[in-house]
C-alpha cells in the first residue's frame, strides 16, 4: 500500500537531505536575510537570483570550488551597492548556518525516525553544503548513528540537481535507483532522482513525512 505516493515495500535504503529536512530552515532563512537588513523584497529577490540561482557563485561554493569568504565578500559588495552596510562575519552567516542552533534547529522527530530506519536498512545523507560549515553541522547530529553513507556536495565536487550526483549516490549506497527512497525540501532536487527511478517525497508537513518514515520500518527486522 502506498503512503503519500511511496511504496515502502520497494524501499531498500532511505536517503535524506540535511537543510530543510534534518535541520529546519535554509531556503526560508535566505529569503528573509536581505529583508531583515532593510532591502525591499524586489531588490533582494533580484540579488538572490544573481547570487543563488544563476550559474556561478552559489553552485561553485557548494561544489567546493570557491571559499566561503569569497562568496561572503561578493555579498558584502553587492549589499554595499544597494546602500546596506554588511560585515563580512554577518555575510558568512547569511543562512544562520548549522552552527547556529537558533537559525536552523534540529528536527528531533526526524532524527529519531532516521535512526530507527538506520537500524532496519541502509541510510544515506545527500546534502548540498559548504566546506567551511562541515564541522559545525556534523557536531550537531550523530552522523554515524544515522547514516551509512554521507554524500556532501563540497566533498564530492558535484551537487543536486546535477544528474551525476544521483548516479554517484547509487554507486556509494550500492543499490539501484528503484530501490531508493529520498526526502528533500526542494522539488528541483527530486526531479532527477525520480527520473532514475527513486521514490521521492517533498518535505511539506512534518506529520506526512513522519508517516512515510515510520512505514519504512513497519514489519522490518533490525539488521
Amino acid at each position: 500500500m502506498k503512503i503519500h505516493g511511496i511504496d515502502p515495500s520497494r524501499v531498500k535504503a532511505a536517503v535524506f537531505d540535511l537543510g530543510g529536512v534534518i535541520l529546519a530552515g535554509g531556503v526560508e532563512n535566505v529569503e528573509q536575510f536581505g529583508i531583515d537588513l532593510g532591502l525591499t523584497e524586489e531588490t533582494w529577490a533580484d540579488m538572490r537570483r544573481e547570487l543563488f540561482l544563476q550559474p556561478g557563485w552559489w553552485d561553485r561554493l557548494e561544489r567546493g570550488e570557491m571559499a566561503l569568504d569569497d562568496f561572503a565578500g561578493e555579498l558584502v559588495r553587492r549589499m554595499g551597492g544597494a546602500g546596506i552596510a554588511l560585515s563580512l562575519d554577518r555575510a558568512r552567516n547569511f543562512m544562520s548556518h548549522p552552527g547556529d542552533n537558533h537559525g536552523m534547529p534540529v528536527r528531533a522527530e526526524i532524527v529519531a525516525a532516521a535512526k530507527a530506519i538506520h537500524a532496519a536498512m541502509p541510510t544515506a545523507l545527500l546534502t548540498n553544503n559548504i566546506r567551511e560549515w562541515r564541522s559545525a553541522w556534523r557536531a550537531r547530529i550523530n552522523v554515524d548513528a544515522l547514516f551509512d553513507t554521507v554524500i556532501d556536495s563540497s566533498e564530492v565536487g558535484m551537487r543536486k540537481p546535477e544528474e551525476r550526483i544521483y548516479a554517484y549516490s547509487e554507486e556509494k549506497i550500492g543499490l539501484r535507483g528503484d530501490e531508493l527512497f529520498f526526502v528533500d525540501d526542494l522539488g528541483m532536487n527530486l526531479k532527477p532522482a525520480r527520473a532514475r527511478g527513486w521514490q521521492t517525497l517533498t518535505y511539506g508537513e512534518t506529520a506526512d513525512v513522519l508517516e512515510v518514515l515510520h512505514a519504512l520500518t513497519d514489519g522490518r527486522p533490525q539488521r
